[in-house]
Order: structure tokens, then sequence, then C-alpha cells
């Protein structure tokens, strides 16, 4: 799944990823990434006036209009930034079923709950939910529904681990054993 894709998704939590990370963090972070885009978007205004509705609007014509996968990258970066206490409880639970998160291909239901039922004693539902949708995180969407009370927008959910580069001798990790479906190691 593309970041462009998941951004498209949000409606009321755009809202929550524009109040989370500072405007001064995303302009600096576009100004980096494209000057075009900078000066398109920010050259000569003043962000404490016009900040967030420019930067909706920036989101509004780059992602979901042109489907611009940097942007996408850089506000969802810049998010997990903003929360990353939440970010990294949520890495820390995940690694626990593998070393390696990013081979995980599901993590099991009965293991999801113990890990939202954790996290929700410190975080609120909204900001979970925006980093299982942004980080890809392998919850099935029933534990999603039951716990946060929110529906993923997608048809396919969990997403397929990203493909991974042909390795030496033509085998490919989907020819090697090892994937890892998830229960929390002893």
């Amino acid at each position: 799944m593309r970041g462009v894709e998941i951004i498209k998704s949000l409606n009321q939590e755009l809202e929550i990823i524009l109040k989370d990370v500072p405007i001064e963090h995303i302009v600096k972070g576009v100004q980096v990434l494209s000057r075009p885009m900078y000066i398109r978007y920010f050259k000569g205004y003043r962000l404490q006036v016009a900040g967030k509705r420019r930067i909706r609007e920036m989101i509004d014509k780059e992602i979901r209009g042109k489907g611009n996968e940097e942007l996408a990258q850089l506000i969802t970066t810049l998010w997990n930034r903003s929360n990353n206490r939440l970010y990294h409880a949520m890495y820390n639970k995940v690694r626990t079923i593998n070393e390696e998160v990013d081979k995980i291909v599901r993590i099991e239901d009965d293991a999801a709950r113990v890990f939202l039922e954790e996290l929700l004693e410190e975080y609120d539902a909204d900001r979970l939910y925006l980093c299982i949708l942004l980080n890809e995180v392998k919850f099935s969407r029933e534990v999603i529904k039951e716990k946060l009370d929110k529906d993923i927008p997608f048809e396919v959910w969990p997403p397929e681990p990203p493909p991974e580069e042909e390795e030496e001798g033509g085998k490919t990790p989907e020819s090697e054993p090892g994937e890892t479906k998830g229960t929390p190691e002893a």
C-alpha cells in the first residue's frame, strides 16, 4: 500500500495530523523536499495567518490530486515524529512478534487485542488508529473495529508486506521459509 492511498482515505483524521504536526515542520520539510512546491504554496505567506489552510490546499492538490508519494511519506514521517512515544510503544509491541517487523504478514487477533488494550490505557483511539494506518500495522480489521470502533477504508487489509529485491542466486524471500504470523515470542 502506498502513503498516497492512506492519506487520501483520511477525512477527520487529517485534522488530527494537522493538529499534531507543527506547521513549521511541514513547511521546512517541503522546502527540503521540493523547492518549487515550497515556492508554490508558502513563499510570501505568513504562516501564522494562512498556515493550516495552505497546508490543507497543498495536501488536496499534491497528494489527493497528483498522487505525490514523497509528500505523503513526509507527512507520515512528521506525524510519527510528533507522536514518537506512541510510535515507539507500538513498534516495541509489534517487535515482540518478530524483530524484523517488515516481515510480519499479520498479527494474530489475540495478540492484537492485548497490544491495543495496553496502548489504550495511555493513548486515544484516534491516534492509535492513525498509527495503525500510517504504519500499516498488521492488525485485522475486526480487531480494529472491536477495540477502536474504526473502519478500515481499504478492500485489502492488512496490506501485503512490500516486495523485496531479489537476493543473490536468484532466490527471493518468498521462496524461503520464515514469514511470521503473529503471536508474541516468549
